[in-house]
């Protein structure tokens, strides 16, 4: 336990030896450096130096005793708050400065992500950063794990549109039932997540079942309309094609009957 505690310090900044004697002093405080030495195993040669660093990082306190300087811990919290409150300040900062910094760019990246964690840590992100609308087409086995973020989204009255080959539960959303063939349905098994937010990002997960999970993300303007123009166009042929009935041919291309009889196992002539 200690020594997960020590490397967790040394990662927010601390000395190995910074994070010892901290750690004593919280066992046992107030404590001259000779007793801190004692209880942390850092060198008595060392230790009024390791002591003076903490001080003046916050998280120590010099105490006068008797005439002798003793030395009391910050309480944790107080100090974790004090440490979280400065990188939250450095964080906005570094934002505002390199946004600065940054030139325009026609460079469009493609962010590859590799595993199903990360695959949905960067879904539930994007819902939880969304500001206007989600739409998202998604297998009723994925959906569970993105329906706690979607639930907080249309809370803050973001529109959230899902397409499912199943009826889902999103209450203040709206779920469409897409029809679909066997064929067509295990092609979007394969393909398992479609995420558009703001009009502005989308992200492509694939095979999210078999347990070789990617997935793709991007801001490029040209792949965000092509998959937003899917959602919201695409999966509603199915309702299309039997209102038109036999006219379907009328305004369907000779060429492309194949196309529409294979993914919603209809026979056109």
């Amino acid at each position: 336990m200690e020594s997960n505690t020590v490397t967790r310090l040394v990662d927010l900044g601390f000395s190995e030896y910074e994070a010892k004697a901290y750690l004593a002093l919280l066992q046992e405080n107030p404590a001259t450096g000779y007793h801190v030495s004692k209880v942390s195993g850092v060198p008595r040669s060392m230790i009024y130096e390791v002591l003076g660093k903490l001080t003046a990082r916050g998280a120590a306190m010099e105490v006068r005793k008797e005439g002798k300087t003793e030395y009391a811990p910050v309480p944790p919290k107080e100090f974790l708050d004090q440490i979280h409150r400065e990188h939250e300040e450095l964080v906005s900062a570094l934002k505002a400065d390199l946004e600065g910094l940054r030139g325009a760019s026609d460079l469009e990246y493609v962010w590859n992500i590799e595993g199903l964690d990360n695959v949905m840590t960067k879904a539930r992100q994007m819902i939880a950063e969304a500001q206007d609308s989600i739409y998202m087409a998604v297998l009723p086995t994925t959906f569970p794990d993105l329906e706690t973020a979607l639930r907080k989204a249309i809370d803050r009255d973001v529109r959230a549109v899902v397409y499912s080959s199943q009826a889902v539960d999103l209450p203040g959303g709206r779920v469409v039932v897409a029809s679909t063939s066997e064929e067509h349905l295990r092609t979007a098994e394969g393909l398992g997540l479609v995420l558009v937010v703001d009009g502005d990002e989308v992200l492509i997960g694939e095979h999210l079942t078999e347990g070789l999970a990617q997935g793709s993300w991007t801001r490029s303007p040209l792949f965000v309309l092509i998959a937003e123009h899917h959602l919201r166009t695409d999966l509603y042929l199915p309702r299309i094609l039997d209102i038109l009935g036999e006219r379907a041919t009328d305004v369907i291309h000779e060429d492309d009957w194949d196309v529409f009889a294979l993914a919603f196992e209809r026979t056109i002539h």
